[in-house]
């Protein structure tokens, strides 16, 4: 069958698409059976050590088909397991390659499912492969028909960088979404900030912060403080954590007056250890501040510090007040410790923890606390 580069344009727009809104698949496996006269078009990842696999998306394909394949057949599925070496990303496979018909033509694979299902030739292309994970795009065709011939595998080639970059913007979307839920649930506010100094993110944490305009807030998109007193130290500090290259001399972290009577904010900041790449003049961030109010700051738990990372007490003792919204000159004050003492434990924890910076120290011990110190007794 004959497939216009209009159908192809089509169906790579629509895949590009899927990798934002994931429902859009069931239009694209819908064109691309059409372009191939296939009967039925899957998306599905194969565990090849594991003996399974999962269908994501099909076309063609009742519901029961693809239940039962999820549960039960897909661990029958011969093709997958007798030619496992051939899954190499973007490669071109047919069903002959995979398995001999005559002996396909034996198993329970081909007699209770394939047949029943209306897709006994197949030609797929390997999306994506890490390890024994693979995704395959896949159409599939029922006898009596013939099976699928090279010029269609050339259809399927000529798709599969539009499907493999889809997956991996797909994939990555969810990372994101999943990292904005992690910051979402934190206590402590967080902002990331361009190479302009401008806040181009804040968690739900920081925006309660500057919505209450208590000490803190933005001024042109940058973060600012209400006093000159705790301004000038905190741009210090942004100017330190957005300068290019990193410096090497870090300011010490800031404490910030708050007009009300609450206790000050505490605020840390330095760069971030991986910038992304920029994209088409897009804004991206370069930078992360992390904002501490100690009036909704749970207490530390020093023993859980030296017990997952093998603290000393005094490292120990010093991360809580750390956690807790000190800065490191306040710490050492409370633990009635020198300065430099302070400074050489901290230097110490950074690197049992393998952390770089106070920032990511402190963002650390705040999940720590998230997930193990608000556990139900007993948990």
């Amino acid at each position: 069958m004959a497939t216009s580069d209009t159908d192809l344009l089509h169906l790579a727009l629509l895949a590009h698409e899927s990798a934002a809104d994931a429902d859009v698949w069931s239009q694209f496996l819908e064109r691309f059976s059409k372009a191939l006269g296939a009967d039925v078009t899957v998306i599905q990842r194969h565990d090849l050590g594991a003996k399974c696999s999962t269908l994501f998306s099909t076309y063609g394909m009742t519901s029961r088909f693809t239940s039962a394949y999820n549960e039960h057949y897909s661990r029958l599925n011969v093709w997958r397991d007798n030619g496992s070496q051939l899954y190499a990303p973007g490669r071109i496979i047919f069903d002959e390659q995979l398995y001999p018909r005559r002996l396909l033509k034996r198993t329970e694979f081909y007699n209770d499912f394939l047949i029943g299902n209306g897709g006994t030739h197949c030609v797929s292309g390997v999306v994506a492969r890490q390890g024994d994970d693979v995704i395959t795009l896949a159409a599939l065709r029922a006898d009596p028909r013939p099976g699928f011939e090279s010029n269609e595998g050339q259809v399927v080639a000529r798709l599969l960088p539009h499907v493999a970059r889809a997956h991996a913007t797909a994939s990555r979307l969810r990372t994101l979404e999943a990292g904005e839920t992690a910051l979402g649930a934190l206590r402590l506010g967080v902002l990331l900030l361009a190479q302009n100094r401008r806040v181009v993110f804040c968690n739900p944490a920081a925006e309660r912060i500057l919505r209450a305009g208590d000490g803190l807030t933005l001024h042109d998109g940058k973060l600012v403080a209400a006093t000159t007193a705790s301004d000038g130290p905190l741009q210090r500090l942004v100017d330190f954590a957005v300068a290019p290259g990193g410096s090497l001399v870090c300011p010490p972290d800031v404490l910030v007056a708050r007009s009300s009577d609450s206790r000050p904010y505490h605020v840390t900041a330095g760069p971030l250890r991986r910038a992304p790449r920029p994209y088409l003049g897009t804004t991206l961030p370069v930078a992360i501040a992390v904002v501490n109010d100690p009036e909704r700051h749970r207490p530390a738990a020093p023993a859980v510090f030296r017990q997952w990372f093998g603290l000393t007490a005094k490292e120990a003792a010093l991360t809580a007040a750390l956690a807790e919204g000190a800065t490191l000159e306040r710490a050492a004050e409370q633990l009635t410790m020198r300065y430099e003492t302070a400074r050489t434990h901290l230097r110490r924890v950074l690197t049992k923890t393998g952390t770089s910076r106070q920032v990511e120290l402190i963002l650390l011990f705040e999940r720590m606390c998230q997930q193990f110190l608000d556990a139900p007794p007993g948990e």
